[in-house]
């Protein structure tokens, strides 16, 4: 069954995007979900704001990986700080494949991202300390 013009208008959402997000987790957001991205203006306020949209099912998709990249990020940003004031590379696990595909995205946009590698098997080894994020766990071995 065809959708109708109206249908379609009807299946569309936006969501703001609050200020702090990096540009580089907004594009692997619209690239992942198939989420636009456009800034709008408030004509009231006489403010800009910058939105994303599409489909209600695309939209809910977004918002849960808005959440996941910022947490990922904001754990890779201290764990490299502790890598560089320590001067000690680290490994990072995870069983969760969503999570190690984050993980592999973002290391990129990290300072000391380099002394950061994600493995794919997890060291036989107590030394290691568990993040749990959006409830799944990264094992971070030193």
């Amino acid at each position: 069954m065809e959708e109708s013009f109206d249908d379609i208008l009807n299946n569309v959402e936006e969501i703001p995007i609050l200020p702090g997000i990096s540009q580089s987790i907004i594009v692997r957001i619209m690239e992942l979900c198939g989420v636009e991205y456009e800034v709008k203006t408030d004509e009231v306020l006489d403010k800009e704001y910058p939105v994303i949209f599409g489909d209600k099912e695309n939209i809910e998709k977004a918002k849960k990986y808005f959440i996941l990249f910022t947490e990922v990020k904001l754990a890779l940003r201290d764990i490299a700080r502790l890598t560089r004031k320590f001067n000690s590379p680290v490994k990072l696990y995870s069983d969760d494949e969503e999570l190690k595909n984050v993980i592999g995205t973002l290391l990129n946009d990290v300072v000391n991202g380099d002394k950061i590698k994600l493995i794919n098997e997890k060291l036989d080894t107590e030394d290691f300390e568990l993040i749990n994020i959006c409830g799944k766990d990264i094992f971070v071995f030193v």
